[in-house]
């Protein structure tokens, strides 16, 4: 199907998909940083790539949240919810023996419980945590379809705001004065806010022009580069300061993230219905494959720097984790691609 709602949302999880990619590559090469400048260097851009899973949860809203789109049992249990469960169970088993035959060489027990801790304690690999945020998504996902059907525009504004105010603000005051205000309320996430922000943008509820969006990301992620860098240059003279900037940056409810995210969601929602034919083509891959990129590029990134123990800033520095960022994306769609092609894996990636 060829409309504007498919084309710019193919752009939006092909490009934050890319950026996950540039994320952990960054952060992982961080690990290898000899000089300060280096480590900066590494975090900022980590910090700057902020965007790409709050952008994927607005996708989710724009497609699951329209009101044209029918909800049923059925497709509730018996696809999304089991597509998340099964990618759990099979990808924790996946890289539990990973480790068991590279890095943590367990005996086949320990390999085994090592599997149950991932699976339902949550020590597994830390990007499986995206799978633990789409299942709970999912469970209520009803709830949230209810309101966007029957709430006004107004109404959804007024749901926005509370999230922002209360899952955003708050956090970020109590953050910079290091006091606990006693005001709350009771939602304990704020990925909703993200999932109701694709609603109202892909829906017009909430309007923003074409280059306001483009400027304001473009000022959030500088001022994301700005703050890391003084966040870790003080960290000496003044570790408390460092310790609250470093925190900030290390959440997605910092208000400059959720400015940056709506920024870039709402700049591609506004690209023109005009395919852009190679460009469309690639992205089209991309967020067909964007999930299976998502699991297997750790494989690939812990293949470099656990396994082989690959030194980038010994090679070559940032353009070499730039070639491994695009080596880990290549090889991560070449491996989603052959998954495709076994039966039953097609339907979890």
């Amino acid at each position: 199907m060829v409309n504007n709602r498919v084309l710019y949302l193919s752009r939006i999880k092909a490009l934050a998909c890319a950026a996950v990619v540039v994320l952990h590559t960054f952060f992982t090469a961080a690990n290898y940083a000899a000089v300060p400048y280096q480590l900066n260097t590494m975090s900022a851009v980590r910090n700057c790539m902020m965007w790409a899973v709050p952008c994927f949860v607005m996708a989710s809203g724009a497609l699951l949240l329209n009101s044209k789109r029918i909800l049923t049992s059925k497709k509730l249990f018996g696809k999304y919810i089991p597509r998340m469960v099964f990618a759990l169970l099979i990808f924790s088993v996946i890289f539990s023996v990973f480790d068991a035959f590279t890095t943590a060489h367990y005996t086949p027990a320990q390999t085994l419980g090592d599997i149950l801790s991932d699976i339902f304690l949550g020590t597994g690999w830390p990007h499986m945590w995206y799978i633990y945020l789409m299942l709970s998504i999912y469970l209520l996902l009803p709830f949230y379809k209810m309101i966007c059907d029957h709430a006004s525009s107004a109404q959804i504004k007024y749901l926005l705001l509370l999230y922002t105010i209360f899952l955003s603000l708050i956090p970020f005051i109590e953050t910079i004065s290091g006091k606990k205000l006693p005001f709350y309320i009771c939602v304990f996430s704020i990925y909703p806010l993200y999932l109701f922000l694709g609603h109202a943008l892909h829906t017009g509820i909430i309007k923003l022009p074409k280059n306001a969006c483009g400027i304001m990301f473009l000022i959030c992620t500088g001022i994301t580069a700005m703050l890391t860098v003084y966040g870790m240059s003080v960290a000496k003279s003044s570790p408390e300061t460092s310790s609250k900037i470093i925190s900030l940056l290390g959440v997605y409810s910092f208000p400059l993230y959720i400015a940056a995210s709506v920024g870039a969601f709402g700049y591609i929602r506004k690209t023109r219905n005009t395919p852009v034919p190679v460009l469309d083509t690639i992205a089209a891959e991309l967020d067909s494959c964007s999930f299976g990129i998502y699991l297997l590029h750790m494989a690939v990134l812990k293949l470099i720097f656990a396994v082989i123990k690959f030194d980038p800033f010994k090679h070559g520095g940032t353009i070499t984790i730039i070639g491994i960022c695009i080596i880990a994306l290549i090889i991560s769609y070449a491996l989603t691609k052959l998954l495709k092609l076994v039966p039953y894996f097609n339907k979890i990636i």
